[in-house]
Order: C-alpha cells, then structure tokens, then sequence
C-alpha cells in the first residue's frame, strides 16, 4: 500500500479511483466494512482503492483540551488499513484552516481534482465540509457515484470510535473484540528501561507511550508481534507501587516469554488477550518475583490452551 502525507499528488498511473473516507481512529469493524466495499468495487472496476484518513483527529486539531487520545498511532492504523487490502491511502495533515474548507471545495478540489475519484464509500452517517454542512448528496452533483455502507451493530448498539475509548478504559477486552473484530492492542518502539524486571529475573521491553488511550492498570495475557514473529507475553501496565510510594507515571513493559533478541529502537505490537490481575504493591523484590513468577505460570497454562491460530495485521 502506497501511504501519501502531506497532501502529496496522487500519481497519475492510478485510475478508476474508488476513494473511502473517514478518521477510521481504531480501524473498528464498521469502518473495515467501509473500506472493504471500497476495495472490491475498485477491483471490480479494475481501479485503484483510495482510502482517505485525517491526522491529527479533527477534535484534536479544533479543540485539544477536550480530546482524550487515539485509539491506534496513526502508523497502526496505516498498518490495519493495509491489511484490508487497501492500494493507497492519503493522509490529510486536519488543522484549523483545513476545517474551513467547505464541503464544494472539498468534493470539486480534493475529490475530483487531486484524487480523481469516480466513486466514494462512507459510512451512512457521513459529513464532511466547514461545520459538518456537506452530505453525500452533494457528490451526485459532481458526477461522483456514491455508495453509503449501513452502521453496524453488536447486540442492537452502533459500533462507534467513542464507545471503544470507553471500553479501553474500563479494560473491557471482550467488548473490544466484538467491536474491533480482533483483540485491542497497541504499536509502538521499544525504549530502555531502567532495567527493574531484568534485575528481578523477568526482562522486559518497555513500550514508549504514544497520545493513545491505555487500558487499566495490571497484569495482561498477551501477544508480541516483533517483525513477522508472535510470542507469548505478559504485559505490565502500572506505576510500579512496590518501588514507587508516591503515585508515579505509568509505565509499559512486556515481559515476552522465551525470548533472546534485542528490541531497543524497534518497534512492537502487542495484543491483549486476558487480563490476570490488577496491579498491586509487595513488600519488597522477592515477594514481587514470586507474583510475576505466577503471573508467567499462568500465561503459558492460557496459552496451553488458546494456541495462537491467526495472523496479525501487525506482521504484514
């Protein structure tokens, strides 16, 4: 998949463009179908397959104080939209005077000009425009086909973006993977840490902390994805109480089983399976050895019986 930043030019050899647009924060299973029916109506016309992406989050841009994080890095999404099958995808830079583009400059100058789309996919609730003001019906007078794809639901409730954040927060695993179609998980580079878990017998790769919404803190099953390789883990998310007694910055480490390789600057991604415990203070190293020594005991009896039978789009 080509990526374009910057509001590049979409090159000329691409043609019959079927363009999909949206944030598609998440890449949730309403917006996978988004992007999907985009996919196999370009194939069918032996076209090429735009999806249309915004960074920063349109809230995030107009109004920072009240936006509370993403729920995938940008270069995460990139990779979910990948895995759909996707031919290109356009990353539009959103600030404050690309908000006031209206929704005719937006569809004659953006759409039909600089991407040359002969059909859109969006969601049924889609707008676009200053103000939200343009609907799809305002494609139809530029000669643009438009096909609008239904919300989907789980159990009678529309998957949406603001209901995944809530879900991360509340560490709800098993509604985030009705809604996401896959478990949650997280992108991001390996940092050096200051080399606790190592110490204690329990190496760990600790995770740089991206504008992303974390799940609550404790002790996670996971999956680690490093290059094209899964391996099973347990993930740390806390402010590690048994060192520090005053509330602290919350970290994140991975403890991946029966690994040997170097990660330092590399980046991860780590899937979330089940959560083992919340995080907890010990008395002192030994008595929290001994609970990451059951922590691990625990993962691999889990593994034992949930053997990984899937590839992740971490590792396309």
């Amino acid at each position: 998949m080509k990526v374009i930043l910057n509001a590049g030019p979409l090159p000329e050899r691409y043609k019959n463009i079927v363009t999909a647009i949206g944030v598609f924060d998440g890449v949730h299973r309403g917006h996978q179908s988004v992007i999907a029916r985009a996919v196999d109506a370009a194939r069918n016309a032996r076209g090429t397959s735009v999806v249309v992406t915004f960074f920063p989050h349109p809230v995030e841009a107009l109004y920072p104080k009240e936006f509370g994080g993403y729920v995938v890095t940008l270069e995460h999404r990139l990779r979910l939209i990948r895995s759909l099958g996707a031919d290109v995808c356009y990353v539009i830079p959103f600030s404050r005077s690309f908000a006031r583009c209206s929704a005719v400059d937006f569809a004659r100058d953006f759409l039909i000009k600089r991407l040359r789309t002969t059909k859109v996919v969006v969601g049924e609730d889609f707008h676009f425009g200053n103000q939200r003001q343009g609907s799809v019906g305002l494609f139809a007078g530029f000669g643009i086909s438009v096909e609008t794809v239904p919300l989907l639901k789980v159990n009678n409730i529309n998957i949406k973006t603001s209901l995944l954040k809530n879900f991360i927060r509340d560490g709800n695993l098993l509604r985030l993977r009705s809604f996401l179609g896959r478990d949650h998980g997280i992108f991001a580079e390996v940092e050096r840490g200051k080399g606790i878990g190592r110490r204690l017998g329990f190496p760990t790769a600790n995770l740089k902390q991206e504008n992303v919404i974390i799940l609550p803190p404790g002790i996670y099953v996971v999956r680690v994805l490093a290059g094209t390789k899964e391996h099973p883990g347990v993930f740390y998310i806390g402010a590690r109480p048994t060192f520090n007694k005053q509330p602290g910055a919350v970290v994140l480490e991975a403890h991946i089983l029966d690994f040997k390789g170097v990660l330092y600057g590399k980046k991860i991604g780590v899937e979330f399976l089940k959560k083992l415990r919340d995080d907890s203070s010990f008395p002192d190293e030994i008595s929290l050895a001994r609970a990451i020594a059951r922590d691990v005991k625990n993962a691999r009896v889990y593994f034992s019986r949930h053997p990984s039978g899937s590839v992740s789009p971490f590792s396309f």
